[in-house]
């Protein structure tokens, strides 16, 4: 059997003659108590509570248009994205209240925070509203009109996937209930998923998360409310299409150029648009077997470093993120028959046992499967799967550990590439290094996002986006440019057993003026010494200082002769005569607090001399009285 190289091509007239139309639910009816019963008591505490807590705060804290506007005047997106975020959460998690309990209770908060929620102007976000048609931004809600972002998705997604188990309980109590929520995903959802053009749907630039993200919730109300079936199957076609153009942005490797964040929001919802075509197919349409969306099971773990820690370049946290789903990851790996990524993450669920996330509504399908899908970690073996090195050639980023599946010891990142991805940083030739999951060497990730953080003109002048705060190099100091242009070049991986190491030219990364003929960073794994070695040799039409940074959590201390301490670890310069010079970098911003505490530093290193050409190194030990961890 030839297997298809395009979604598109799964969708054969048996294909579309096996779609069943009106027959999708999330799961059984709220009046199926026995349905309902094997749900643990420990689940249900977390679900009640929670619902109890969503209600009391998305009254205290309703969307508005005081709120809505403050994003106009300030740009700062939190005050309303919380309060949308708050709404909608009381209303998913109302639903799983009414579905675990039964009570009345629940279904009248159920169908107040419904109603609620259809009497928004918009499911949009402020940060988001942006007319398909010529890309204006009017300042408030055009009467009668939303816009197909990502909020509006998922919360048409999860009002569907409510509808169809709780639609008829509510239905009971407030007739014509049932009739406004179709109304609402119809108009909101459907009608400009069918009739309008949006910049996710990858026509002109291969699409980002937003493409899978919003796919799926498309399909997902489609799946719920549609009933003629040429109208389900020209859903189903434009689905694929999009969905084509994301996984065309995809190599071999599976990797994410958004980071390991984003992955939840990228590969993951990938893997809901698809099962749910397989699931209102009967089985006959199955997406997995088009490459590489098998590869993509894997990114998130290969990205960890511990089972709290990833690798976090883009847009992403240090920090497990709080859309990471164990459950969703094991039903993806015994999808595609990737065995250690299935045992991997039962391992991980055992670490991370359900909880119901901070952004309910988008993840309302993953949190329900998990909810009623308690033995899931019973279907097999569990496992720490995070390799002993790996290399992304798609996206030049190589994870390299002392021992397979271990936290002990020592785990370094390092990428080439370029500077023009998706949630692009300006961190060509970055590295990132832990000893027994502690941080040595970090990547600060991204800070809350404002509407700064999306604009070309001031994204980079975020200092979290700049390489000059990447443990980069810092040629004359130039600061490496966004763009494709600025790259890599020459990447090479290399792993023998007792050493890996990752190899790349990096002067194309910054500025003519620069004036680079070649900067080559080696960064090397040495099991057999254990160690760290970041080498550079570099040679310029002129002579110039070749500084480094190095970005970390700890404040080094400087020891004499060309060593510093850093935490558990031990640094030793080469040459030893660099200038030091430690800056503190106070954290104000929430998110970032929430990773790193009250402050990171930086450490440049400053040759005495200005050359013309050089070599510089830095080898980073266990430092004296580190333990090792057990983990």
């Amino acid at each position: 059997m030839t297997v298809p190289s395009r979604l598109s091509d799964l969708l054969t007239p048996p294909v579309l003659a096996a779609l069943r139309p009106g027959a999708w639910h999330a799961a059984p009816p709220v009046a199926d108590r026995a349905a309902w019963e094997h749900v643990p008591a420990a689940h249900r505490g977390r679900v009640l509570e929670a619902a109890e807590a969503w209600q009391r705060d998305s009254r205290e804290t309703p969307p508005s248009l005081e709120l809505w506007n403050h994003y106009h005047r300030t740009g700062e997106r939190l005050p309303y994205d919380t309060a949308q975020r708050l709404l909608l959460n009381a209303t998913a998690s109302a639903a799983l209240a009414l579905a675990l309990t039964g009570e009345d209770r629940w279904r009248r908060d159920l169908a107040d925070d419904v109603w609620r929620l259809c009497e928004l102007s918009a499911w949009c976000l402020p940060s988001h509203y942006a007319l398909p048609e010529d890309g204006s931004r009017p300042p408030l809600p055009q009467p009668g009109r939303d816009v197909l972002d990502l909020a509006c998705g998922y919360a048409g997604g999860m009002l569907a996937a409510v509808d169809s188990f709780a639609g008829e309980a509510l239905e009971e109590e407030y007739p014509g209930i049932r009739a406004r929520m179709h109304h609402e995903i119809r108009t909101r959802v459907l009608r400009p998923w069918r009739e309008e053009v949006y910049f996710w749907h990858g026509i002109e630039e291969t699409p980002n998360n937003w493409a899978p993200w919003i796919v799926s919730n498309a399909l997902l109300c489609a799946a719920a409310l549609e009933e003629d079936p040429a109208v389900l199957a020209e859903d189903s076609r434009r689905a694929l299409a999009i969905l084509d153009r994301f996984r065309a942005g995809y190599a071999a490797d599976g990797s994410c150029d958004e980071g390991a964040t984003y992955w939840w929001w990228a590969g993951a919802t990938l893997f809901e648009a698809l099962d749910l075509l397989e699931e209102i197919t009967g089985g006959a349409l199955d997406g997995f077997v088009v490459e590489p969306v098998a590869a993509m099971a894997a990114f998130p773990m290969r990205m960890q470093i511990s089972a709290d820690s990833q690798v976090n370049y883009s847009d992403g946290a240090a920090s497990l993120p709080p859309n990471a789903s164990w459950h969703l990851l094991a039903r993806f790996g015994e999808r595609v028959q990737d065995e250690a990524v299935a045992a991997h993450a039962r391992w991980m669920g055992g670490l991370h046992p359900l909880r119901l996330p901070e952004q309910l509504a988008p993840q309302f399908l993953r949190t329900l499967h998990e909810l009623r899908d308690p033995a899931w970690r019973e279907a097999g073996p569990e496992a720490p799967g995070m390799p002993r090195s790996w290399y992304a050639p798609g996206t030049e980023l190589a994870v390299m550990r002392e021992e397979e599946g271990e936290v002990r010891g020592w785990f370094l990142a390092a990428k080439g590439g370029h500077n023009d991805v998706s949630h692009n940083h300006d961190d060509v030739g970055g590295v990132i290094a832990s000893l027994d999951g502690l941080p040595v060497l970090i990547d600060a990730g991204v800070g809350d996002y404002r509407r700064e953080t999306f604009l070309p003109e001031t994204r980079y002048t975020i200092w979290t986006m700049r390489s000059g705060f990447h443990s980069c190099p810092l040629p004359g100091g130039f600061e490496q440019p966004p763009g494709i242009g600025f790259r890599a070049a020459g990447t090479v991986f290399s792993e023998d057993g007792d050493r890996a190491a990752l190899s790349a030219d990096l002067a194309g990364a910054y500025p003519e003026a620069a004036r680079l003929r070649r900067c080559e960073r080696t960064a090397t794994l040495d099991r057999r010494r254990r160690e760290v070695r970041i080498e550079d040799d570099w040679e310029a039409a002129a002579p110039l200082v070749m500084e480094q940074v190095l970005m970390t959590l700890d404040r080094p201390v400087p020891l004499g002769e060309g060593r510093l301490r850093i935490g558990p670890a031990e640094l030793q310069l080469d040459p030893p005569d660099l200038a030091v010079r430690i800056e503190e970098i106070p954290l104000t911003d929430a998110r970032l607090r929430g990773t790193w505490g009250e402050r990171v530093h930086r450490t440049v290193l400053t040759p005495r001399t200005a050359t013309a050409r050089g070599r510089s190194s830095f080898v980073l030990r266990r430092g004296p009285g580190a333990g090792g961890a057990t983990a």
